[in-house]
């Protein structure tokens, strides 16, 4: 078995995108969610604020999980684009090394 790590920053910048993108998705889709769901659509919905409070409840708490899930999607794809920077600096420094010791 090899000890050889092999990395390739083309696909990790990529995937990094990929994050990116789908937390760009999300928050569009939060934003039409806020829309269709808000406070005072539930109340008109189920009559009055007593009836309406533990769906707007539940709201609130699925609107907050869904900005933090794209918060760490936006996290995540920033990280991995870092993390690709970071290889590509190296593998650079490496390659000038190298071509300075011949």
């Amino acid at each position: 078995m090899s000890d050889e790590v092999r990395l390739s920053t083309e696909e990790l910048h990529k995937l990094g995108a990929t994050f990116e993108i789908r937390a760009e998705e999300l928050s569009r889709q939060l934003a039409a969610f806020r829309r269709r769901a808000d406070a005072e659509a539930l109340r008109d919905g189920f009559g009055d604020d007593e009836a309406a409070r533990p769906y707007r409840e539940l709201y609130e708490q699925a609107e907050q999980a869904l900005v933090q899930l794209q918060q760490r999607l936006a996290e995540v794809g920033g990280g991995i684009k870092e993390t690709v920077a970071n290889a590509q600096a190296a593998e650079d420094e490496l390659a000038e090394m190298m071509r300075s010791v011949k």
